[in-house]
């Protein structure tokens, strides 16, 4: 599709040039930014979750929002525009993207599970797929077959934005765009957060104090790793969590029995990666494992029904809600290209049932699945993470001193994401579940939450400046001109083009 690469995505390249240098940090600790401790923004997570809500921030607009002579218009008054960016800031412990790094080395994983078009650049929903043009990496872009007959008639599919990219190219893209969004990253762990909207204190777990105007928590997970009730009696030296992987892994050594507990994803990838060592490996879920390509259904992701979707999901009561995200979840889920491997491996023996410790050895334990007996030497537990906010510190902390309501463990936000009464402290990501939807912990779900945040920030409210008409994008263009028939007869027409285009 030549058209499309040097049409449209030369607007992304454009854009990723003109944010070149602009970064106080790009991986590393800038100088200049030591002092700074007065942001318009502080976002609390390094994550994608955090590098797409500095994008959202940063951007003066979204491409995917726009319609071909809206963003064109855009592009002109962007480039006139003497326009500040906000000051913003990134707390986390670690680098950009430490945890997902170190958790896909970890796991060996090659490709990501989510398409092209899900990544942290709210700019352009087709930029990774411009970076992989530009960098000759189209080998880097697999078709893993998710595409139906009935979505093969999407123009996304056409373009590429239904193949998924290899980690490398993910990662890769994203170091490339911190690079080219201003901010500050402040190497810390938020313990705290105080004050009031245009005056927060965040305050850092060495004593250190910055303050913004608006606050996002980009937090991740939405609470602690599950431990399955039977195996409490496990010392840690013989069981670990699939979290730990990246500095546990060693442990996986040959000849070792290797139990791995879950029905989802990573189970199936520690289950791949202790095969790859030479274990023993015996992959118990208690229920048997599910098909898809996706963490959710591919209607989700499609935009003919996804807004459907999004619509009986918002018109249930939190609890149905709840109830509605398990269901649609299914309590985890296997691709297709994954479950080939597995069927096709002779080493892996796989296990349906309930799980019981019979006995605790000094370097092994004694295992029932189904009340069938087995001796392992590790136990892997990849259970994933359950709701429960409360038990994240920062949010714990939240909770005492700004109460809101806890529903399933996640938090009870406004519909534009905000905690409480607050107007700029927001939550992305999983723990916004009840408010985005069943995807919000996926990338396709935070691309969602944080336009959600850069309109209530009012962002995107010189895309309506209704004193020039140039100026006025997304509004009726003819206000400027005065009080006519003209200008009140088009605004309707004008408004509804530009939001069935941002469909």
């Amino acid at each position: 599709h030549p058209f499309f690469f040097d049409e449209r995505n030369a607007m992304g390249l454009a854009r990723n040039a003109r944010h070149d240098g602009g970064s106080c940090d790009s991986g590393g600790h800038d100088s200049k930014c030591s002092e700074c401790r007065d942001f318009d923004v502080c976002i609390v997570g390094g994550g994608p979750g955090g590098l797409a809500a500095l994008s959202a921030v940063i951007e003066p607009y979204s491409m995917d929002h726009l319609s071909e002579s809206q963003r064109q218009r855009a592009e002109y008054a962007a480039e006139k525009q003497k326009r500040r960016n906000p000051k913003v800031c990134v707390i986390d412990p670690e680098p950009w993207l430490n945890t997902w790094h170190k958790r896909f080395k970890a796991l060996d994983i090659k490709w990501l599970r989510s398409p092209a078009g899900a990544h942290p650049d709210i700019f352009d929903m087709h930029s990774l797929l411009a970076f992989a043009h530009q960098q000759n990496r189209e080998h880097d872009l697999l078709d893993s077959g998710a595409v139906n007959p009935e979505l093969q008639s999407l123009a996304e599919v056409g373009r590429g934005l239904w193949k998924l990219p290899s980690n490398d190219l993910f990662e890769h893209f994203c170091s490339h765009l911190a690079s080219c969004l201003p901010h500050s990253f402040v190497r810390g762990k938020a313990a705290s957060i105080e004050g009031e909207d245009g005056d927060f204190r965040v305050i850092l777990s060495d004593g250190r104090e910055l303050t913004a105007k608006a606050v996002v928590l980009a937090l991740g997970v939405p609470g602690p790793p599950v431990v399955p009730a039977a195996l409490s009696a496990v010392p840690n030296t013989l069981m670990f969590h699939s979290d730990d992987l990246s500095w546990r892994g060693e442990e996986l050594r040959k000849r070792k029995r290797v139990l791995v507990l879950g029905g989802g994803l990573t189970a199936v990838q520690v289950a791949q990666l202790a095969l790859k060592k030479g274990c023993k490996v015996v992959l118990a879920s208690r229920r048997p494992l599910t098909t898809r390509h996706f963490d959710i259904g591919e209607a989700w992701f499609d935009w003919r029904k996804a807004h459907l979707h999004h619509f009986e999901f918002f018109q249930k009561p939190l609890e149905e809600r709840l109830k509605h995200i398990k269901a649609t979840r299914g309590g985890g889920s296997v691709p297709p290209m994954y479950m080939k491997e597995l069927c096709e491996n002779k080493r892996l023996t796989f296990k349906c049932g309930e799980v019981q410790v019979a006995s605790v050895h000094e370097d092994s334990v004694d295992v029932l699945i189904d009340g069938e007996a087995h001796h392992f030497d590790l136990i892997v537990n990849a259970c994933g993470h359950r709701p429960d906010c409360k038990q994240l510190p920062l949010i714990g902390e939240l909770l005492k001193t700004m109460p809101v309501e806890v529903v399933g463990g996640f938090p009870q936000l406004s519909p534009d994401l905000q905690w409480g009464n607050f107007k700029q402290l927001f939550i992305i990501g999983s723990l916004a579940s009840l408010q985005v939807g069943p995807d919000a912990g996926n990338l396709m779900g935070l691309r969602r939450a944080v336009q959600i945040v850069a309109n209530a920030l009012d962002l995107r409210a010189w895309l309506r400046d209704t004193k020039s008409v140039l100026g006025n994008i997304r509004g009726n263009r003819y206000d400027a001109l005065g009080d006519s028939d003209s200008a009140e007869s088009a605004e309707s027409a004008d408004t509804a083009d530009s939001d069935s285009d941002s469909d």
